[in-house]
Parts: structure tokens; C-alpha cells; sequence
């Protein structure tokens, strides 16, 4: 039986190491601006906005929320089909080694959840990813189709006047989110580390329960559409031989995000409020709202290839790359440190920051963890999040140092 390996540095492909670091970028931004700083319970009410601090929240909410995980999911759900396809190639096992990796990803996303952070996506990536399975072997026509299906239709549903009310009901007390978003809140800006801890695992359940009925179908869709572009190699040599794919992504991208961007502003404004919710106006609005969202992912990564094809685009965007090499490691790091800045047990910077100064702040970091795998890479051949993970899938240690060669 052939022995499972790990990809070689030589075979990754650069763009695709570039689009996961900017979009790794694009998350530690949205993640900042509202879940680190507790503004997804609302804690800035009666903060007095800067014109830079409306700005700024305009930035998150129009260019990057959701956009960013859209297009970092997009890229979870190529990976897929380009380790089916390299183990494949090799006469490798395909099935348990995709399960591993899972299974590992659910461990370190239950580690980062009970040691560091309650708002953790990993252990979501892995559940949805155990769903890929049923697409095995499908054609690329059926995965758009389910993929349409599960990323328009469970939020229709959801949106429906009611829905979401009553579903959360079945798993929680109505009095149970202001209850425990209060505590956690309490504990986020305390200095008991111990205290933070217990509330994040009491608060995980409760802040993740409602996402079975939308949020993982959501992720399931994006990982089939990521996994057709994987399928079809449209980023073998980099983008380089489906650039006419691309300019059609670009155009019709940019189109239905902007679609969808005029409806964002017209909900940032509040003008899609109404008295009265009717069943087909919610439903266009989750719509509206989901074009906005794939339209501006698609246009933003059709953009990086097409741009990275030119010499000094090529360089310029690949000074990211090293982050989307690492991204286990970026990723977790980035919550290690965001806490320690804006927690209570650390700094307390969320005692005076504005919504500008998170934006400020998540540029900062990614440019000091940018530089840090720069510099780690020139030595080691994986993140060391990454190695581990090699490690646990494939069953034994991969040589670290660039300065192994295998044997």
C-alpha cells in the first residue's frame, strides 16, 4: 500500500497561498471589529462615532463581512479536491486520510474553543467538511446545484417572519442569549482568566446552536463551489491557464456584488426596515444578501489571479503568501493575541478602542504575523500548527527544517 505524504513545498500553488492569506486578513478584520470587541452584543451603544469610526464600520460591513470567510471557505472546499486528486494521482488512500484531517481540525477547533477563544470556526470547517463525502463522486452539475440550493434556501427559510425565533426556542430559552452574552461580556473584560474560560465554553453551545439550521448548510454550498473550481485545476500554474474563466468571474462577480452592494447600503441605512414583513419581501433580502456576499468573494479572488499574472503584482501580492502557507497557525494565533490585547486578562485595550482604532489595530497584527512566517519560513519547511497537523493525519513526524531533504 502507498504511504501517505504530505504536500511538498515545490507543488503549492503561490496565488492560492496569497488569496488565503488575504482572506485570512479579510477575518481577523471582521472578527475584530465585532466579536473581539463584544460589538456583537452591542456594547458600543451610545459610543459617540467619529467620522474615521463610521468610516471604518462601513469598510467591515460593505467590503469584508462574510466576504472574506465566503472566499476563505471557497478555498477550504478547492483544498478538498486537490487532495483527492493529488492522493489519486499517487494511488494514495483517499477517504481516510480526508477523515484525519477532519477529525484533526475538529480537535484543534475544540482546543482553541476551551483554551482561548468561544467564537472559533474550525470545529464548524469540520463538520461541514465530513458532508463533502456525499459529493464524492457526483458531477460538477450536481455539486452547483446543491450548492445553490444550500446556500439560498436555508437562509430564505431562516429569514422568513418568526423562523428564527422559534428555532432558536427549540434549543435554548428566549431569556438565554442576553443572560449569557451579559456574563460573557462581564468576563471578556475581568482579569479571572479562569472565569473567561468557563463562560466562553458556557457561551460556545449557545452562540453556535442556531447555526445548524443555516450557517453550516451555508458553509457546506461554499465548500462545493470551491470544490468544482478544484475538480476542473483552475488554479494549476497559478491561474495561468483559465485566465479567460477568470475575466468572466471578474465581470459577473463584480456585477452581483454590486447588486448586492447597493442593497448593503441600503440596510446599513436601514431603509430595507418595514413595519410589516412579508414572506416574499424577507426572502429577496436573504437573496440580495447572499449575492452580496458570493458576488464580492468571486470578484476579489478573480482579481488577485488575474492581477498576479503581472510581474509586479506577482511581487507585491506575495509578500502575503508566507500567512496563507501558515494558516492553522496564523489563524489560532491571531485569536491568542487579539485576546491578550483587548481582554481584560491582558491589556484591556477594549476599555477605550473605537471602531477605527480595531481596523488600525487587525492591520498591525497581520503585518507582524506576515513577517513572522516571512521569517519562519526561511527555516522550517510548515507552520508548527501545520506540522502537528501533518503529523496526527499522516501518522508520523514530517522533517521540519528546510534543511532535510527526505529519503
Amino acid at each position: 500500500m502507498a504511504t501517505l505524504t504530505p504536500a511538498e513545498p515545490r507543488e503549492r500553488m503561490v496565488v492560492l497561498d496569497v488569496l488565503r492569506g488575504l482572506a485570512l486578513l479579510g477575518v481577523l478584520l471582521g472578527n475584530t471589529q465585532r466579536l473581539y470587541s463584544g460589538m456583537f452584543a452591542g456594547t458600543l451603544q451610545g459610543y459617540q462615532m467619529t467620522e474615521l469610526d463610521i468610516a471604518a464600520s462601513w469598510f467591515i460591513a460593505l467590503l469584508i463581512q462574510s466576504k472574506a470567510q465566503t472566499l476563505l471557505t471557497f478555498l477550504f472546499g478547492f483544498g478538498f479536491a486537490a487532495q483527492l486528486l493529488r492522493a489519486r494521482e499517487r494511488g494514495e488512500p483517499v477517504i481516510g486520510m480526508y477523515v484525519r484531517r477532519l477529525l484533526a481540525m475538529l480537535a484543534f477547533g475544540m482546543l482553541h474553543i476551551g483554551l482561548v477563544w468561544w467564537g472559533d470556526v474550525l470545529w464548524t470547517y469540520a463538520v461541514a467538511g465530513f458532508v463533502l463525502l456525499a459529493f464524492h463522486r457526483v458531477s460538477n452539475r450536481t455539486r452547483v446545484i446543491a450548492a445553490a440550493l444550500l446556500v439560498f434556501v436555508p437562509g430564505a427559510i431562516m429569514s422568513l417572519p418568526g423562523m428564527w425565533a422559534r428555532a432558536s426556542s427549540l434549543l435554548y430559552p428566549s431569556d438565554a442569549w442576553p443572560i449569557y452574552t451579559r456574563d460573557l461580556l462581564a468576563a471578556m473584560r475581568g482579569d479571572d482568566h479562569g472565569e473567561l474560560l468557563w463562560q466562553q465554553i458556557r457561551f460556545f453551545p449557545l452562540f453556535s446552536a442556531a447555526g445548524i439550521y443555516s450557517y453550516q448548510p451555508w458553509l457546506v454550498g461554499r465548500f462545493l463551489l470551491g470544490q468544482v473550481a478544484g475538480s476542473l485545476r483552475w488554479f494549476d500554474r497559478d491561474g495561468a491557464d483559465h485566465l479567460a474563466v477568470f475575466k468572466r468571474i471578474l465581470f459577473w462577480g463584480g456585477f452581483l456584488g454590486a447588486a448586492g452592494l447597493v442593497f448593503s447600503v441600503f440596510q446599513v441605512l436601514g431603509l430595507t426596515r418595514s413595519a410589516e414583513q412579508t414572506v416574499v419581501r424577507e426572502i429577496l433580502l436573504s437573496v440580495f444578501r447572499e449575492l452580496n456576499y458570493l458576488g464580492l468573494a468571486a470578484f476579489y479572488l478573480s482579481a488577485t489571479v488575474l492581477m498576479f499574472q503581472r510581474g509586479r503584482w506577482r511581487q507585491l501580492l506575495s509578500a502575503v503568501a508566507p500567512a496563507g502557507q501558515m494558516p492553522l497557525t496564523v489563524y489560532i494565533s491571531q485569536s491568542v493575541i487579539m485576546t491578550f490585547l483587548l481582554y481584560g486578562w491582558g491589556l484591556g485595550w477594549n476599555d477605550w478602542l473605537s471602531p477605527a482604532g480595531y481596523v488600525g489595530l487587525s492591520f498591525a497584527v497581520f503585518a507582524v504575523q506576515v513577517l513572522a512566517c516571512t521569517l519562519w519560513l526561511r527555516s522550517f519547511r510548515f507552520g508548527p500548527l501545520e506540522w502537528l497537523w501533518r503529523a496526527v493525519v499522516y501518522w508520523r513526524f514530517p522533517p521540519m527544517r528546510l534543511s532535510v531533504t527526505r529519503t
